[in-house]
């Protein structure tokens, strides 16, 4: 995956998981193909529907170069890295990639809506996507839109950006907090746990907010 990206047109923003536990299924079929027999037997790539762009199709969308990501060694010698594509399933789209000197196939992008190489079963017409986000794009995300509006670097837009990343990270983990302790902070807490004086880490957490609230009384 170090060449995947999302870009216009190839996003995965509107994908259900049942799409990804089909792309799973599949790409794991074809992992137990050899390459080289594979490669041989045209019946086996017809039904994964594998083969290389056409990029002289009719409303294909994008061109070889536009994938400018990728290192120039590979992206340049379409000889020998040609970019293929195989399916998820009818319905479900392509995934796009090439093989690399290894024979080890880099997905490049995925592509639900059979948008790399229109047919004629979809009328050639090109569908658009939206971009899929992790929980750290969202958080970027929110950087971006509270940062991206101050001009001043001692403004308030800070006080917001932390307020406003502290509220996405507790409803993206659901209230897990994640904290560095140091060995002996750790070594005490498992004492403390063995002797059954605490059964989990979030009991002594209270205990500590209900000390500090004593003391700011």
């Amino acid at each position: 995956m170090r060449f995947w990206r999302q870009i216009d047109l190839f996003g995965l923003g509107s994908l259900d998981a049942g799409w990804f536990v089909s792309l799973c299924q599949r790409m794991s079929a074809l992992c137990e193909r050899n390459l080289d027999e594979f490669m041989r037997d045209n019946d086996a790539r017809e039904s994964f529907r594998f083969h290389a762009i056409d990029w002289q199709g009719k409303n294909v969308p994008v061109r070889r170069q536009e994938f400018d990501w990728v290192p120039k060694n590979y992206l340049e010698n379409e000889v020998d890295f040609p970019f293929y594509q195989f399916h998820v399933s009818r319905a479900l789209g392509r995934v796009v990639g090439f093989f690399d000197e290894n024979q080890v196939f880099n997905i490049l992008v995925f592509d639900p809506n059979h948008n790399i190489q229109p047919s004629r079963h979809n009328d050639y017409k090109i569908r658009p996507t939206r971009f899929g986000h992790c929980q750290y794009s969202s958080l970027i995300s929110i950087a971006e839109e509270y940062t991206g509006s101050c001009t001043n670097p001692g403004c308030s837009v800070k006080d917001g950006l932390k307020k406003k990343l502290e509220e996405e990270v507790f409803d993206q983990t659901r209230g897990i907090i994640l904290c560095k302790i140091s060995d002996d902070h750790h070594d005490r807490f498992r004492s403390l746990r063995s002797k059954g004086h605490a059964s989990d880490i979030s009991e002594i957490f209270e205990l500590g907010l209900v000390v500090y609230e004593d003391c700011a009384k």
